[in-house]
């Protein structure tokens, strides 16, 4: 106690003209009572060769110390499991005492028990620890807790308290220092590359003013903090498997805000949680929450816990676990953007916040510790309360899948796999509201099972709710986000087959036979999300590809066959390519994406039974899309990265981003996409002007990017400006005006559109409607002529999520996408988060059908 004294006495006396790049002794981060350490285990400034807050820690600085700690430690056991897009390996380490670790499997073995309630009763929680999870730094500029998890890993791992020892026996702690490696090393690069040696706390100054695209998201620019339920990315997927392997009974999810105000700590607001979620989850986290307080009175850091954060969308860091009975917890330090950055006159260091989250994190493990047996019951009467809702639920299951996508059920079946959601192939056929579902193409999740929660949250609609102001969105529907064949059953048993094994039972190429040489015609059918993926492949190996604006009939397979608008024909004789070798160029396409069970037909000279013929004029030649995604100031680097994460990853597509001051040669693209409202000189419009001009060149516009293609003067877009009704304000006061402002926006919902089938931008697209994400009021006037508008809105759009009294109606029947001569508009954002496939289908018929857009002005 008179070391710390002494330190803190120390520090108040070199106070005046501190130089707040200048870091901070290890003592001063740790609260009262952890003071002795390990002289064996170094800590961090020892290996690194600075003191925590005199510059960012980079990831790979946080590998080398935890690997370290690791092998020094023997309460440390470090897992290495999967790697970022930036090939940076994802680290979590398991920190207890050593007896606790040589019993790990058996413990978590038992733990697991908690989840199934014929063996939990029989659990002793005083006899268990309790599992303890520490996730710090998911957004890349939030890097106090990146930096803190090492101290606090040093402290676990080294001290010789009774305080530390006595915690750890009854305690798995999961510790992982950084959930986005890839902008946590982007963010330091930038700060320390920046960083003032002179303390410059100047908010202006370059080190506090990082670039757009931010580090907050990972290589592909999406936010990982809305990617816990979609697990769309490998650092979500990884997180989710050790999650599910151990069930911790709390979640502790470490961020930053942008402001100089206090730090948040959950519950947050009580009104706004999920309602999948329990109230007495909201009293716990309260409790919890009076551990921080009590902590944060030693060093005065002002708080606040009940306001501005909802736990709604179920995606999120802090939330998704509180659907498998634990206590997720949201912190939120003030962000100060570099070493120390003066904000309202109050200066935010890097070196206080850090001690934010590292005493976030030890009252985090006091509270687990002390509320073990309260924390455990309740996360046993969670399940047991769940499997009794799952037995008297109305739904007693979610069938879906559909012949002609195989792929977008694939897509679905990982995301629930990675939440140990078990599915099953159905054991016989059945129709349900007009949809028919056959063995083999159809797949059912029977809702009683462990997950039960989070079978819900992905296939339910939201319509009802308790609170209408919204930190995300409030509409997530997975099967229509996916525009996949879905629909509830009453009774499940019956309709269970055999359990789905893994991903191989999805792929419809291996039993199916490849097209054999064709002196005439190949056709290929285009209902598959990966379908672009092979016409890619095609047109860049040189083959011309024509496609059917016209349902037609054919001989294929021996048998006169029907094939849809958007079916590829490839003729022979039209070629460049040897017969043998365009066979041998289609079969590996097929074979590439052999998981896809894209349909080709080897086809003989003849004629069709039908109307239209291969010779005929509705077999139109496409050409390969060259594309180039616009950056810069305005774009929205949200959607930008759905777009590159969309051609790059999933699809194996080239696509450039190109900036928009300086864009180089336009002429190498036939595409360019805008989003948001890029800032463009004049020089740049005149040549985009021109370049649009050149016949085949198409512009995509989405969401407030349609002012750009105004401003170019290539279309005259107009927003409908109807007056809709003005806030009803109660009582009359400004706080009244602030909850309707709140309420009143379009917070992420989900609409119908119908489809014009007969328009390119619905080639492949089975379904007759489309859900959409809806994230703006916008509202495109009528254009002159209908068919310029191939999707709109319904008379009664909303499918699921909030829609304020005062925007009903105002979409119904106006258009939600336009084309026109060289230009597409899309009102929202096609890609959202990654995993909105049925309107992506849209957007890359838009790239692919270009030439076949009808050539009218806008």
């Amino acid at each position: 106690m008179m070391k710390r004294a002494l330190m803190c006495l120390l520090f108040l006396i070199t106070a005046y003209g501190f130089n707040y790049a200048q870091g901070k002794e290890l003592i001063w981060y740790m609260p009262e009572g952890v003071e002795n350490f390990n002289s064996k285990i170094p800590a961090p400034e020892k290996v690194l060769g600075f003191k925590s807050g005199e510059r960012h820690i980079t990831y790979d600085q946080v590998l080398i110390y935890m690997r370290r700690l690791a092998e020094l430690s023997p309460r440390v056991k470090i897992i290495e499991q999967g790697y970022t897009y930036e090939k940076n390996p994802l680290i979590y380490l398991i920190i207890s005492t050593p007896e606790n670790l040589e019993n790990l499997e058996s413990i978590r073995t038992e733990r697991l028990k908690i989840a199934d309630p014929s063996q939990s009763s029989k659990l002793n929680p005083d006899q268990m620890p309790v599992v303890n999870w520490f996730g710090y730094s998911v957004h890349g500029n939030e890097a106090t807790g990146m930096n803190a998890s090492v101290i606090f890993a040093y402290a676990l791992a080294a001290s010789e308290d009774k305080i530390i020892t006595d915690m750890l026996e009854k305690t798995i702690v999961i510790l992982q220092p950084s959930i986005n490696p890839d902008g946590g090393q982007r963010y330091a690069g930038w700060v320390n590359s920046n960083l003032s040696l002179a303390g410059n706390s100047d908010e202006n100054s370059r080190e506090f003013r990082e670039p757009a695209p931010s580090s907050r998201s990972n290589h592909y620019w999406f936010d990982l903090n809305r990617d816990w339920l979609l697990a769309q990315h490998p650092e979500s997927r990884s997180r989710l498997d050790l999650f599910y392997k151990w069930l911790p009974a709390m979640v502790n999810d470490f961020h930053e805000q942008g402001n100089a105000n206090g730090t948040f700590f959950s519950p947050g607001i009580r009104n706004s949680t999920n309602p999948l979620i329990p109230d007495q989850n909201w009293l716990l986290t309260k409790k919890i929450s009076a551990y921080h307080s009590e902590l944060f009175g030693e060093i005065g850091t002002m708080h606040f816990s009940k306001e501005d954060f909802d736990d709604f969308y179920t995606g999120k860091g802090s939330t998704l676990p509180d659907l498998s009975g634990a206590i997720g917890i949201l912190y939120e330090q003030p962000n100060p953007r570099g070493v120390a950055r003066e904000r309202n006159g109050i200066v935010v260091t890097l070196s206080d916040n850090v001690r934010n989250q590292v005493f976030n994190s030890f009252s985090a493990l006091k509270a687990g510790v002390e509320m073990r047996g309260e924390l455990m019951d309740y996360q046993r009467n969670f399940f047991a309360e769940r499997k009794r809702m799952a037995e008297k639920d109305l739904v007693q299951g979610y069938i879906f899948g559909s012949e002609g996508d195989i792929s977008l059920s694939r897509e679905l079946y990982r995301m629930l796999r990675a939440h140990d959601i078990r599915v099953y192939n159905i054991s016989k056929e059945v129709k349900i509201n007009g949809k028919t579902f056959t063995p083999g193409n159809s797949w059912i999740v029977p809702v009683q099972q462990q997950q039960y929660s989070v079978v819900r949250t992905i296939f339910e609609r939201n319509l009802t709710f308790r609170d209408t102001t919204f930190y995300d969105i409030s509409a997530w529907t997975v099967p229509l986000a996916m525009n996949i064949s879905y629909a509830e059953v009453k009774e499940s048993s019956s309709l269970l087959g055999k359990p789905v094994t893994g991903d191989s039972e999805f792929d419809r190429m291996a039993n199916m036979d490849m097209p054999g040489v064709s002196r005439y015609m190949y056709l290929v059918e285009t209902s598959d999300l990966y379908s672009y993926s092979l016409i890619y492949r095609l047109l860049d190996n040189g083959v011309i590809v024509k496609v059917a604006d016209k349902p037609f009939s054919y001989k294929a397979n021996g048998s006169e066959r029907q094939f849809n608008r958007g079916t590829l024909m490839i003729p022979v004789a039209q070629q460049k390519i040897p017969a043998d070798k365009l066979n041998s160029i289609l079969i590996d396409a097929l074979k590439k994406y052999r998981g896809a069970g894209i349909k080709a037909f080897s086809c003989s000279a003849g004629q069709s039974e039908g109307d239209t013929d291969p010779g005929s004029n509705h077999f139109r030649v496409i050409s390969k899309p060259s594309v180039a995604v616009m950056t810069g100031r305005g774009a929205s680097y949200g959607t930008v990265g759905e777009i590159w994460h969309l051609f790059d990853y999933r699809l194996g597509i080239p696509v450039s981003l190109i900036d928009a001051e300086s864009p180089g040669d336009l002429s190498k693209y036939n595409v360019i996409v805008f989003t948001g409202n890029i800032q463009i000189n004049q020089t740049i419009k005149n040549r985009l002007s021109s370049w649009n001009g050149e016949t085949g060149n198409t512009l995509i516009a989405i969401g407030s990017a349609l002012r750009t293609v105004n401003e170019l003067g290539l279309a005259n877009i107009k927003i409908v400006t109807e007056k809709r009704d003005t806030f009803k304000i109660a009582d009359g006061t400004y706080e009244h005006f602030q909850e309707q402002r709140g309420a009143s926006r379009v917070n992420g919902i989900i609409l119908e559109a119908s489809l014009d089938k007969t328009s390119p931008v619905s080639y492949g697209i089975e379904s007759e409607s489309l859900p959409l994400f809806k994230s703006r009021d916008v509202v495109f006037a009528e254009p002159k002529n209908r068919f310029a508008a191939p999707a709109r809105y319904t008379k009664e759009p909303l499918l699921s999520g909030f829609l304020q009294k005062r925007y009903k109606g105002i979409f119904s029947d106006t258009p939600a996408i336009l084309t026109g001569r060289g230009i597409v508009i899309l009102a929202d954002d096609p890609s959202f988060r990654g995993y909105w496939h049925g309107s992506t289908r849209i957007f890359l018929n838009s790239v692919f059908y270009r030439e076949l857009l009808p050539a009218v002005s806008l």
